[in-house]
Order: structure tokens, then sequence, then C-alpha cells
């Protein structure tokens, strides 16, 4: 049984280290006449799971919108994750074409590895654009090496990293085959990232204005480079844009419509020869916020892993004992019924919480599939989840905790609301030494902030990698339920739509959400090139 693959407005797009897809996403979200404005013609990510979600979202695209296969639906639906492996071959094998189309589109590879050489991914390339005249590359290469919390770890940039030069890969290909335009996303680590007194920023902006400076063999273009954030009024004698401060470079996604503080440095790259100065990215009048995208989920629980007993120092190190516990709803609804009631009992702390306000969720801790009716029609970005024909939240089930995290999240949380912020480890430490983790670091200031309530009323903290070791810097504003946030809830955050499956584990869940670009915003990028491509389009024909 096959669909129809739809028509495009054909504009190609090549997506480089895509991640789960965010930005594809957004590029693919512009539309005119209901019709799909970017074509992504092919996607490279070396994750295994990752590049399953961009094959499965490909898969979805080949479909008009409410065309979509009643068996897709049914991947959403599956509560089991080795169900969906099996539902998703099913799928695959009914609409043959198209998920033939979606392998061709989404390929798992590694720019820069031994095993994909230059020559194979030219090829690929130059196969897929299919000698197309103009087109778009997006990305983001890897950006962990200049992170401020990954250099802070290896005491700054690591010149032996790999990932510091991976960007040349992305460069090498804007070398080779001359993108119309390119984006190149990155953190905002990267304005400060310097490598032999040199700063990362000022090598990267010279070397993508020429790329033949870098790769000598290759004859390219030259690029002008744009920041997305702050108009260009001054120009220099190459008729390239100046901006006095990097920061200008810098979009702060919570300005756009993002229910979160992300900010990346984000590069809009025009060739040489096309003579246009781009629009930048229209700031929202109100924030966003926490609240309004995620308080409509379903209300759950968390769930319970083991408790910490004692610790030793044996051989020099320190050996922690622990005790594995049952997961069961009585078990966590006596334990949290007594962590309100020792919490209350803190100087008078929080008076205006019940130990016997808390009931256990109606979804208990949740499922990889929720039925329920979300979103809400208040959410402010209710047309951007929506897709009514889920009827509920995949990806919604709780993480498991160890026992003693969860009196220091309900003791956040609970914070959080009386004094409209998170508690510092110092404070943690004078309300009871009890809460205070069994860590080295607990005393050293480094990590004051280690656990992290998010703030129902502001935008979110950004979502990061991290989340997927664990939940402490993401700990859910309402106390009753005491838990870290879902996959949905951290996908919300970064604006993916209801509809879109992230697939492998849960951890490799949280991975690919904290990776992505918000696709959101990337729409509202796809509508700033669209307008490229029409003066490209339009002063072609005079």
């Amino acid at each position: 049984m096959e669909g129809k693959v739809i028509e495009t407005y054909a504009i190609p797009i090549v997506d480089l280290f895509a991640g789960p897809g965010g930005l594809n996403e957004g590029f693919s979200s512009v539309r005119r006449q209901g019709e799909r404005v970017f074509d992504v013609r092919l996607s490279v990510e070396k994750d295994t799971h990752a590049h399953k979600t961009l094959e499965l979202r490909s898969f979805v695209r080949k479909f008009a919108r409410n065309k979509v296969p009643k068996e897709y639906y049914d991947i959403l639906k599956e509560t089991s994750i080795p169900g969906r492996e099996r539902l998703r071959q099913l799928l695959f094998e009914s609409y043959p074409r198209e998920a033939l189309a979606a392998k061709e589109e989404a390929w798992l590879a590694e720019l820069g590895a031994t095993d994909f050489p230059s020559h194979l991914i030219d090829s690929r390339i130059s196969k897929r654009l299919n000698n197309a005249n103009h087109w778009v590359l997006i990305g983001g290469p890897p950006c962990q090496a200049y992170s401020l919390v990954g250099r802070s770890r290896v005491g700054g940039i690591d010149e032996e990293d790999h990932r510091v030069y991976l960007y040349k890969e992305y460069l090498r290909i804007i070398a080779a085959h001359h993108p119309s335009v390119f984006i190149m996303e990155n953190v905002k680590g990267l304005l400060s990232a310097r490598i032999s007194e040199e700063r990362v920023f000022d090598m990267m902006l010279r070397d993508l204005q020429n790329p033949s400076s870098v790769f000598p063999e290759i004859t390219s273009p030259r690029y002008k480079i744009y920041s997305l954030a702050t108009e260009a009024t001054e120009f220099d004698l190459m008729g390239a844009p100046i901006y006095r401060k990097d920061k200008m470079y810098l979009i702060q996604a919570e300005k756009y419509g993002v229910p979160q503080k992300r900010h990346r440095v984000i590069l809009l790259g025009i060739r040489d020869d096309i003579d246009v100065i781009p629009t930048t990215l229209n700031i929202r009048e109100k924030a966003c916020t926490l609240r309004e995208v995620i308080n409509d989920l379903p209300k759950i629980r968390s769930r319970l892993s083991r408790s910490f007993i004692s610790s030793e120092i044996v051989d020099g190190k320190k050996k922690r004992h622990y005790r594995n516990m049952e997961d069961t709803s009585e078990s966590w609804l006596q334990n949290v019924k007594g962590f309100r009631k020792e919490i209350i009992a803190w100087n008078g702390f929080a008076t205006n919480y019940s130990d016997k306000d808390i009931k256990l969720p109606i979804n208990d801790s949740g499922a990889e599939f929720v039925k329920c009716d979300t979103p809400s029609i208040e959410n402010p970005l209710y047309e951007w989840y929506r897709d009514p024909q889920i009827d509920g939240a995949c990806n919604h089930i709780s993480r498991s905790h160890l026992l003693q995290d969860l009196k220091r999240y309900m003791f956040s949380s609970m914070f959080a609301n009386v004094n409209n912020r998170f508690p510092k480890l110092e404070e943690f430490k004078k309300h009871s030494a009890m809460l205070l983790p069994d860590h080295k670091n607990v005393n050293s200031g480094k990590f004051a902030d280690r656990f992290r309530v998010q703030m129902p009323d502001k935008p979110a903290t950004t979502v990061t990698s991290h989340i997927s070791k664990d939940g402490h810097y993401f700990i859910h504003y309402d106390a009753d339920q005491c838990r870290s946030l879902t996959v949905r809830e951290a996908a919300r955050i970064q604006t993916f739509p209801d509809n879109y499956l992230f697939c492998g584990s849960r951890s490799a869940q949280y991975h690919q959400v904290g990776n992505a670009v918000p696709p959101y915003l990337a729409m509202q990028i796809g509508e700033i090139v669209l307008k490229i491509f029409e003066e490209i389009y339009n002063s072609s024909k005079k």
C-alpha cells in the first residue's frame, strides 16, 4: 500500500550534524499555499538513535498534511519501546516508496571519520542535490568542546579534541559545493573560546568568509556573514557587513517565542555573488513561559529506583552503598507525604503546604504514551504543537530517582514556590544537613545550583544533553509531582511538535532533545532564508 509523495516548492537543503532534526523540522515547516517551501535532500547524523528519529520524521514528510498513515499514529500510541520498533518495521514495509525516500534522505554517517572520506561525502551530496543552482546548507558542528561547562571540566579548550576542528568539515563542504546560503549554529561559549591565544570565533569568521584560505586546492566563492539578531548598518570595502560586538551574532531564543533561555551563536552566510541583505528575526512582545507550554500535560509521579544507605573510603576511593527499592504507587505516596510533613516542620517553612493535599496522579508515573486532551487552547503554541490525530502525549514517562533526591526535589519545588527562585546548596544545609548529597564537591561552591527548579512563569533554562544523565537541573515546579521533566516536557520546551517521536531508549531520547535546535526558532530562520531566495528568483527574471 503506497501513499503519494508530495511535490515540494523544492529549495534543496543539506543538513549536517543533524541530531534529531530540529533545524530541518523548522525549515520544513515553512509553507506557501499549504506546500512546503524547503526540500530536505540530505540529513547527516552519526548517532544511531538520532538517525532513526531523522529517518522516521523524513518518512512523515513524504505525505501531505492530514494524509500521514494511521500506522504512524499507532507507533506514537505504542507504550513499549520494543513494540515501537516492530510497528516501525511494519510501517516501512507497508509504504516502501516513502520508506526508501526517507532512507535516502537520512544518512547514518560520521563527518571527519576515516570510514567516510571526503570523496564519499561529496558524491552523496552531489547526487542528492542533482545539479541544483541554488540550495541551503544548515547544521551545527559538535559544540561540546566550546561549551562553558565542558571547558570548566577540562580546564579550557583541548587542542587535541577533534571536535574543535569539526567545523572545518562543514567549511570544506561549503568550499566544494557552493551553497547559496548557509546557517551554522553553535554554543555561546564559542565567543570566548581560545586556542593558543587565538579566538576561535575570529578564526571561524575568517574561514567562513573565505573557505579557500583553508582549502587552497578548492576554488570556492567568498561569503558574507550576517547576524540574525542585529541589522547590518556598516559594510567593508568588499561589501561584507561589520558588527562591532561579537554578541550581535548571539540569538536569545526566548525573545522569539521559544519558552527557553537558550542562547546560541547562529551565523547566516550568503554567497558573495548574491546581492541580498537579509532581514532579522522579529522580537516578540511577550515571552512564552514554561507553565504555558507544559502545564496542560498529564500530571504524573516520579518513580523510585534505590535508596542511599552509607558510604566509605575503600582504597582511596569513595564507595557508596544503596538499597534497591520496589517502585509502587503506595510506596511513592507514603514517602513523599513523609517528606512533605518533614519539610513543613522545618522552622515553619512553607506553611501554605499540607501533606494531606498530595494525591496519586491518575496517570501514575506516565508511559511512552498517555491518552489525554493536549495541548490546551490557552497554550500560546497550540497550533504549533497540536496534531488532533494523537489524542495524547508520547514520550511522557517519569525517570527513576534516588529516594533521597525525591526529598531534595520536593524541598526545591516548595522553596521555589515560596521564594520565586530555586534554592542554593547552602540553603539546603540551612534547613537540614540531611538534604545535602554525598558528593565531594558539595562544599566547594562549584555546584551551588546543583538542584535547579524550572520556574513556571518564566522561560525555562537551557535544555542540554546533560538532561540524559540526571534531572537535577530540570526539576518540575509542581512539588506534588516531585520529579524532573519528562522527555515530552523537554521537547515542548524545545518546541518540537507533539507528533514528533524520539526513537531509542529514554536516555537516548533525552540526549536528542537536549542537543537539538528549537524547530520553532528554525522555522523563523527559514522564513528569512526564503526571503533571500525570493529576491534571488525575482532578480533572475529581470
